[in-house]
């Protein structure tokens, strides 16, 4: 059955969503999992041996053993001109980028029976040409040249059109809360898809590692002799600290649905659990919360766009979660942010449905119906309040087509015939001048001795 497949590379995490064509129409995006356990799999590579690589749960678990072979974080360097160091061998941020699509494709074929018929991938909100380029190179030389890349907010608000009807010319603000990141966006609803306004903003702060790290340190404060005790040098520690830090990452996510949460502290010389309530919890993560509504409040600046002008302010990501950046988003834009039961995956449904755009302009995928397995609804956060409202997706109009996805062609520049003509003239002019210089030499040679010099010899009489 044929498909088409949307993939989002994130800094800590990787997702992907599929549609089928049915019966001469597009069916629902659906997430794909990729992981055992989960939906999503880690941003991670590790090099095997005939030099290709495996990803995700595979890679993550050569980290504490071959951790020189295994690489991550490479999504935010890419475009920079220093390579990266993996294993024995050098490469680039694009390239590695770029396996990390192809491992995605390699495995939702393998699962499918088949290659998908059109794969788009989401990219950073702020990658211009010169990054997506170095991206489209490095895809073609994996030989995935039949690929799509748009930028994630925008992913992201196709996804939320296909759910919530957005008005001709409204704005929508998009806002991601990743593991490594933070960026906000402001589009406008212009047919045949969304533009960007303004400037994107994008930082390393705030970001999922930065909560991690607050919980982490809050663990440690109460532990901190037997957790300071510990030699990273030594291979059983190290995995001591690697396993307490994935404790407090799991706390901190399940802290977003429960009222409180269980690390289980699990190093040398100690074993115990240590209860993590979400009020202390949100008081460790507000300094770093507050600065996602402001700036929010920034990018509809640089557009010149004030909050009552929103038709809509959506939360990405999965940090976004946490019902208190819901919370002080909703107080400061006056609005409720609409996030997503699964915010860690509309990335990937939304570059699915551009490449349904990309093949069938004229179709649009089936309205996917409320359940709990397809994620199909939103969570409302009223301002001032810490109530959840579960809303029900809008019903799609049977004729109404998704909008499209304008795609920037790989831009090549074409060949100049005039330099191609001055190039021309400029090496016969050197050759001439070399012939000239070599004659010049050769006659002055003659003047100077007329003879060539010979070794002389004195005979004594």
């Amino acid at each position: 059955m044929p498909y088409v497949l949307g993939i989002h590379v994130g800094g800590t995490t990787t997702s992907a969503a599929v549609a089928r064509r049915e019966g001469g129409r597009w069916g629902a995006v659906m997430p794909l999992p990729l992981g055992t356990h989960s939906q999503t799999v880690p941003t991670v590579l590790c090099r095997v041996q005939d030099g290709s690589f495996v990803a995700g749960e595979a890679a993550s678990r050569q980290e504490l053993t071959h951790h020189e072979w295994v690489v991550r974080g490479f999504v935010r360097q890419v475009g920079e001109d220093a390579p990266l160091l993996v294993g024995s061998e050098f490469t680039t941020a694009q390239a590695l980028y770029a396996a990390m699509v192809e491992w995605v494709a390699d495995t939702v074929a393998g699962q499918l029976g088949h290659p998908a018929d059109h794969i788009t991938v989401a990219h950073s909100a702020t990658w211009g040409p010169h990054r997506t380029h170095l991206v489209r190179q490095a895809l073609a030389g994996l030989g995935l040249r039949d690929v799509t890349l748009i930028p994630e907010p925008v992913a992201v608000a196709l996804d939320y059109a296909g759910r919530q009807q957005v008005p001709e010319q409204g704005a929508v603000a998009v806002a991601n809360l990743g593991g490594t990141g933070f960026d906000a966006t402001l589009l406008r609803r212009r047919a045949p898809g969304f533009e960007v306004l303004g400037s994107p903003l994008d930082g390393t702060h705030p970001s999922g590692q930065d909560l991690d790290d607050e919980v982490f340190a809050h663990v440690r404060e109460v532990f901190g002799e037997q957790v300071d005790a510990l030699d990273p040098t030594d291979r059983t520690h190290r995995a001591a600290l690697a396993g307490l830090r994935a404790e407090c990452a799991r706390a901190r996510e399940a802290l977003s649905y429960h009222p409180g949460a269980t690390v289980r502290v699990d190093v040398p010389q100690l074993r115990t659990d240590f209860a993590l309530s979400r009020s202390r919890y949100e008081q460790l993560a507000r300094p770093h919360l507050e600065r996602v509504p402001e700036l929010l409040v920034q990018a509809l600046q640089t557009a010149g766009t004030a909050p009552d002008d929103l038709s809509a302010v959506v939360l990405a990501g999965g940090t976004m979660r946490t019902p208190l950046v819901k919370q002080l988003v909703g107080e400061r834009l006056e609005t409720a942010p609409q996030v997503d039961a699964a915010p860690e995956l509309v990335a990937a449904r939304g570059a699915a449905a551009s490449a349904i755009s990309v093949l069938s302009p004229d179709q649009a995928p089936q309205q996917q119906t409320p359940s709990v397995a397809e994620t199909s609804v939103l969570m409302q956060v009223g301002p001032g309040s810490d109530r959840i409202d579960v809303v029900e997706s809008a019903p799609q109009r049977e004729a109404e087509p998704r909008p499209p996805v304008q795609v920037e062609p790989m831009y090549l520049e074409p060949p100049d015939e005039d330099r191609q003509r001055l190039f021309k003239i400029l090496k016969l002019s050197v050759a001439a001048l070399l012939i000239i210089g070599g004659v010049v030499l050769t006659v002055v040679q003659g003047f100077g001795g007329g003879h060539p010099m010979t070794p002389s010899t004195s005979q004594h009489r």
